[in-house]
């Protein structure tokens, strides 16, 4: 069984795992100044620009980038805008083909290589990771999944590293990913296209995940209270 502690402390070797690169970049921009800030802005505007001329650039970002932490959310309103032209569903169906190229990549990646990374930092202390998926890791991975504020591409890295059967993985990650992505897609799309019924599709598609996340952790909870 995998509790709240056993969470927690996949969740921390996953954040060190990471927190590297956030630490490098942020003393990057310390030691380079204005000069370079400015310059990764431009940078950034630039790159914005031709994911934008180019729905393959853009949707291989997507399958590929939240992978090394870059946060999905600025992505996922860029197909928003690139909808304004080429349809907003067109946009959701390639946002949720290049979701699951990134949710398999990620899990294989932390299923493998991570994994034994992770390990042989925790072989320092009194922690092991567990040699088989533990019982109630399904329940876990909705609760995870549903839940705001979990970042996406550390659900797919905590549950590649707990051994997750990769169709059990991708069957419960799929359709709440896809969906929360669908919602966001429309919502951008909306707001750039002035269209108020994507607008109000997207919104009503992201409260309705949250609702469903915030039931489902009251479900375990209760649950465990029980037990």
């Amino acid at each position: 069984m995998i509790n709240r502690k056993s969470i927690f402390l996949l969740f921390c070797g996953v954040f060190l795992l990471f927190g590297f690169i956030f630490l490098a970049y942020f003393l990057l921009l310390s030691f380079g100044g204005e000069n370079l800030e400015n310059r990764i802005d431009s940078l950034w505007d630039s790159f914005q620009g031709m994911l934008l001329k180019s729905g393959l650039f853009l949707f291989l970002a997507i399958a590929i980038l939240p992978g090394f932490v870059l946060p999905i959310a600025p992505l996922l309103s860029l197909a928003g805008l690139w909808a304004e032209q080429h349809g907003a569903w067109t946009a959701c169906l390639f946002c949720v083909l290049s979701l699951i190229t990134n949710l398999s990549w990620t899990y294989w990646l932390a299923r493998g290589p991570a994994r034994t990374a992770l390990q042989k930092l925790l072989n320092r202390t009194k922690f092991k990771l567990p040699e088989s998926p533990p019982d109630n890791l399904l329940q876990w991975a909705m609760i995870l999944r549903l839940t705001p504020g979990v970042p996406f591409i550390f659900s797919n890295y905590g549950l590649g590293i707990l051994k997750m059967p990769f169709l059990q993985y991708l069957l419960i990650s799929v359709p709440i990913t896809g969906l929360t992505a669908c919602g966001y897609v429309l919502t951008f799309a909306g707001i750039f296209g002035g269209d108020w019924t994507y607008l109000w599709m997207g919104i009503c598609l992201i409260v309705i995940m949250i609702i469903i996340g915030k039931m489902t952790l009251k479900s375990k909870k209760d649950a465990d209270r029980i037990i």
